[in-house]
Formats: C-alpha cells, structure tokens, sequence
C-alpha cells in the first residue's frame, strides 16, 4: 500500500464550526474510496471534527460519533495527530 495520499475530485463545503471553504478530501489510511455519506473529515483550518452528509456537505460530528471514535483507537488517534499539527500550525484564516 502506498504512503502517499490520494486527492480526490474537488467537494465544495463550509466548515459549520469556522466557515472555511473545503474543497478536496484525502484518505487518512484505508482502502482508496471518495467521501461517503456518514464519513468522518477534520477540517484543515480549525480541527472540528466533521461528518459527510448525502450531498458530501459537512455537519459537526455529535458527542455520540466522537465518542464511538474515541473506541477506534486507532481512528482517533489519526483524528488527534491531524488537530496537533492544525493547531501548532494555526489557522489559514
């Protein structure tokens, strides 16, 4: 399996938690698939961790989805690695 991410066609879509314009989605590990309705993304500009919807628009994930993320352990620790380099980054905007 290759390390390198795949970059899949353009997706338009404001983050609800920072209003930042998301235009292109990556796998974090896993099989090659574009986004689906009920996929996990973190946002690149302010780490809320968002859900895919049927129209690939994002919504804030619940309490309840982070939580069944948190039991992923290695799905949140994927979700934590991508919020540590965004915040010691900082925002774009």
């Amino acid at each position: 399996m290759s390390e390198e991410p795949t970059y899949f066609p353009p997706i338009e879509s404001r983050c609800p938690q920072c209003g930042y314009k998301l235009d292109a989605a990556t796998k974090a590990y896993g099989e090659e698939a574009s986004p689906e309705a009920g996929d996990t993304s973190v946002c690149l500009n302010c780490g809320q961790v968002l859900k895919y919807q049927a129209d690939l628009t994002l919504r804030k994930a619940t309490a309840a989805e982070i939580r069944e993320l948190m039991d992923d352990g290695d799905a949140w620790r994927t979700i934590e690695k991508a919020q540590r380099f965004i915040y010691e980054r900082g925002r774009f905007a």
